[in-house]
């Protein structure tokens, strides 16, 4: 075989959309994942941030994943950190070591680019990536229950978000994460991209199947909380969320305002990746478990050098951020 990494685009790109669309269409058409996935890569984040390659053998595609160029804090530092997703072989060339062989070609183009870390999220045993030196991030699942307050909804003004709030949104994130090891270090382009990126696998799925919201708390004409959820199945999963208020009081009286909205329904199962130190008085965590998907990570620039262990609560690192 003679293997050339390429960037996905043209018949290539349609190639890898075909070959991974079983797994990861997210209950979209064959033609609105790829309408999705067009629209990412056209977002101003996304432009500057966000590719697909793949390991071919002439005109066969072998192997592809996803790039993203992340910006992470860890340890009190700004990195530069290489994201990989969507990790794929295709059937008959499966066995070969082919989806090794396009990791460390993307490992090493990643340390002549100047990252220091890389990143990934294992769907699979992560034992394979362990082997490439990946080492797991503890990440946390919550499963929450709300008080709701008897004799109606709070009195609070809450209302769809939208651009304007993003500022105030950078502030509440990096508030949150100001306390952690390791978080993204976010910005605006960045939330507006996680945003767009829900409001796509809503709108393009079918009637009814998905919705996302985006809500704030506003106070003297400034977003004071906030909160991004997805809704599907009786299941409600908070992307994000933020408070000014450290206590988060104020993201609490959301929730129960958006579950006052629809008091006949059964109440929803409530989920998310949830920061240990944000805890509205008006939550109690029914359940915790360990996520589904295990983050993993590994130096760049000095192999050697082993990462501190890391605990849950010194995590921060929202749904929204999944890769």
């Amino acid at each position: 075989m003679s293997l050339q990494v390429v960037p996905a685009a043209g018949a290539v790109l349609e190639r890898v959309l075909d070959d991974t669309y079983s797994i990861w269409n997210d209950g979209l058409s064959r033609e609105h994942y790829g309408k999705s996935w067009a629209a990412q890569v056209k977002t101003p984040w996304g432009a500057g941030h966000l590719d697909r390659i793949a390991l071919v053998d002439g005109p066969h595609v072998v192997s592809s994943a996803k790039r993203y160029d992340l910006s992470l804090r860890f340890d009190g530092r700004i990195r530069r950190v290489l994201g990989i997703g969507a990790v794929f072989t295709a059937e008959a060339h499966r066995g070969r070591g082919a989806a090794r062989e396009l990791l460390s070609r993307m490992l090493d183009t990643a340390v002549a680019e100047g990252f220091e870390f890389a990143m990934l999220f294992s769907e699979i045993p992560p034992a394979f990536y362990e082997r490439l030196e990946f080492v797991p991030v503890p990440l946390t699942e919550w499963t929450i229950e709300v008080d709701q307050k008897r004799g109606g909804a709070p009195a609070m003004l809450v209302r769809s978000g939208d651009d304007r709030d993003l500022p105030n949104i950078i502030e509440m994130s990096a508030a949150r994460a100001a306390g952690a090891r390791l978080a993204l270090d976010r910005s605006e382009d960045f939330i507006r991209f996680g945003i767009t990126r829900k409001r796509l696998q809503s709108g393009l799925a079918p009637a009814g199947m998905r919705t996302t919201e985006f809500l704030v708390v506003e106070e003297g004409h400034q977003a004071v909380a906030y909160l991004v959820a997805t809704a599907q199945d009786g299941r409600w999963m908070i992307e994000e969320a933020g408070d000014r208020d450290p206590s988060g009081a104020r993201l609490g009286a959301m929730l129960q305002v958006m579950l006052a909205r629809y008091p006949s329904e059964r109440v929803p199962e409530i989920r998310g990746w949830w920061p240990q130190s944000l805890v509205p008085p008006q939550l109690t965590i029914a359940a915790s478990m360990p996520t589904q998907e295990v983050l993993m990570i590994r130096p760049l620039r000095d192999r050697l050098l082993p990462l501190p262990p890391l605990a849950s609560a010194e995590v921060v690192y929202w749904h929204s951020d999944y890769f």
